[in-house]
């Protein structure tokens, strides 16, 4: 990712800033705005999380051929009227799609450079088509999803994801991780309504969940579960197995195993059933 690529992820984190705005990308480390958000602001906390993952996307692609180039966990921050900066955490949706789509950048440089290459092309090229901020964070989504589920082995997608989740907040585990996993996904606004049932088989640790109003989706019928892969990770450190997608008018049918298999599936592309 680089030459024309670079530019244009540059020209993007352009376009989202304005000349004057309260929200800023900074290092969470440091406190500074690295290079390619150095002296930017923007006017809203969703657009500053789109940045910010764009710009991790941008540092990551430098990394590959600078080892020197410094990793920074980028954070938004809002500017205050007494000239603090408070980092700022959203659930909107775009702020969440971008949180996650960050890490997977992230840990997709490390060794899958050919994935992350084929998720920002297919953002760059959504970008200049999509005004909806919505849509076009759950492009990004989807085409990871996609790219992960395309081009890595089940082995490499466990491997990715549960890297992927590390770097992110733990959650806070209980005795029902899917539900705490469904919570956080309909408080960001990508599932309007769920329910968790027991399969037919009422095995340990597996589950038919119902996903009304799920958001993501893809063409041929296909359901992205990559959010749902990612936050059961955050909270059990153990890559589930979603095993058959089921399609109904307004919503998927997913059965769900949060105890994993020895080579778990349905981690970012569900198999429809």
């Amino acid at each position: 990712m680089v030459g024309r690529t670079l530019a244009d992820i540059r020209a993007r984190i352009e376009e989202l800033s304005v000349a004057v705005g309260p929200y800023r990308v900074r290092s969470a480390r440091t406190g500074d705005s690295p290079v390619p958000v150095t002296g930017t602001q923007f006017p809203d906390r969703e657009t500053a999380a789109e940045a910010a993952s764009v710009a991790t996307a941008y540092r990551t692609a430098l990394r590959r051929y600078d080892p020197h180039v410094a990793v920074h966990g980028l954070v938004v921050s809002q500017t205050t009227a007494a000239s603090t900066d408070t980092v700022t955490v959203s659930q909107s949706l775009p702020a969440y799609c971008h949180r996650v789509a960050a890490a997977l950048f992230e840990t997709l440089s490390t060794r899958y450079g050919r994935v992350e290459r084929r998720v920002m092309d297919t953002y760059l090229d959504a970008a200049e088509t999509t005004e909806d901020r919505s849509r076009l964070c759950l492009s990004m989504l989807e085409s990871t999803a996609t790219a992960i589920d395309e081009l890595l082995t089940p082995d490499e997608q466990a491997t990715v994801l549960a890297a992927a989740a590390g770097r992110l907040p733990r959650q806070s585990t209980d005795d029902r991780p899917l539900r705490g996993t469904l919570t956080t996904l309909r408080s960001c606004d990508l599932v309007r309504s769920f329910s968790v049932d027991p399969t037919p088989a009422h095995r340990a640790g597996q589950y038919r969940v119902t996903l009304t109003g799920y958001r993501p989706s893809l063409d041929g019928g296909r359901c992205p579960v990559l959010p749902v892969a990612v936050e059961l990770l955050r909270r059990t450190g153990v890559p589930p197995a979603i095993v058959a997608a089921e399609r109904f008018d307004d919503g998927w049918r997913l059965d769900v195993s949060t105890v994993g298999t020895p080579t778990s599936t349905g981690l970012a592309v569900a198999p429809v059933a």
